[in-house]
């Protein structure tokens, strides 16, 4: 792996992504195959220059997206089998496991959504809707091609357009912290097609309510669709436990 400068003027989003897309790109290549063990935390973060928070967050959002597999205190490796199934139940395990904390989040969300979008005038709507119109396009020729990343970034903007009418700054800030610690989960829920598209049919609800200025119905809609995944993964997660 090729080594990457410190640079202190990068956010972590950036590091994370850098890291992201280097590890990706070996596991790509055929650098690193299915089953490998990945390095230590210590190798990875000289390797990458980067540090051991920027690595793990990074680490993680793979898992999300099926390529790696945490394998008990063995350590991670590289997803082993090429099969779409196997790697939808690797990101449906992930989801699994990580439900509550991802509801946790997403309840937050919701409430301050709705808030903000409750919060828009006439006009506002009509040009979210026209925002939020083109985004969902990019989206869905994302997940045509099967593209996860750039699916789950678009759905990050959808959202930031959402709440960007307000004039709370507070609140603004607050869902753009929200939306960022959501990146893991959207990554994982864009990962598997039937779950993309819902998210997909859901934002269009959401800005076919907006294009005709009905804040109170974009606003339902939004808090409906914010909870749906986490909300189906972690009654399965109960069921599993309660069956136990």
């Amino acid at each position: 792996m090729s080594s990457e400068p410190r640079n202190g003027g990068r956010g972590q989003g950036s590091l994370v992504d850098s890291a992201m897309e280097q590890i990706s790109s070996q596991i790509l290549h055929g650098e690193l195959v299915p089953g490998d063990r990945l390095p230590t935390e210590r190798e990875l973060v000289e390797r990458l220059g980067i540090s051991r928070t920027v690595l793990r967050e990074a680490l993680s959002s793979l898992e999300a997206l099926g390529l790696l597999e945490t394998r008990g205190t063995r350590g991670r490796f590289v997803a082993a089998g090429g099969s779409s199934d196997r790697s939808r139940a690797l990101v449906g395990a992930w989801l699994h496991q990580h439900a509550q904390e991802i509801l946790e989040v997403d309840e937050i969300r919701s409430v301050l959504e709705a808030h903000a979008i409750r919060s828009m005038s006439e006009w506002d709507a009509i040009d979210a809707a026209q925002i939020g119109n083109a985004i969902l396009r990019d989206q869905a020729d994302a997940v045509e091609r099967a593209d996860p990343v750039a699916a789950a970034d678009g759905d990050a903007a959808f959202h930031r357009v959402l709440s960007s009418y307000t004039q709370n700054g507070a609140l603004k800030a607050l869902m753009e912290g929200l939306v960022g610690a959501s990146r893991k989960g959207a990554y994982a829920a864009y990962s598997l097609p039937d779950t993309a598209h819902r998210s997909l049919e859901q934002h269009g609800l959401i800005v076919d309510a907006l294009a005709v200025s009905d804040v109170v119905g974009a606003a339902q809609f939004a808090q409906e669709h914010m909870l749906d995944v986490a909300r189906r993964y972690a009654a399965t997660q109960h069921e599993s436990k309660d069956g136990s």
